[in-house]
């Protein structure tokens, strides 16, 4: 990976499937992403703080982590 922080890579990844319409609705658990990444899973939990303040996700107690819907 580049000079960036690997959790701020990763959310750039993902932010950038969700601004192509790779991922439009749910996206997969925490624990897949880390092995997808090949990253820890707290790196993953940090991306998506960082998803979540930048206004892309919603996160759902117990139903999960979505597309925010302005940011599809």
């Amino acid at each position: 990976m580049g000079p960036d922080f690997a959790y701020v890579q990763v959310a750039n990844l993902i932010a950038a499937r969700i601004e192509v319409g790779e991922i439009s609705h749910k996206l997969p658990a925490e624990r897949a992403l880390a092995e997808e990444y090949e990253v820890a899973y707290q790196t993953v939990r940090h991306a998506m703080q960082v998803l979540r303040d930048r206004g892309l996700i919603i996160t759902r107690q117990g139903r999960g982590t979505f597309v925010a819907p302005q940011a599809g």
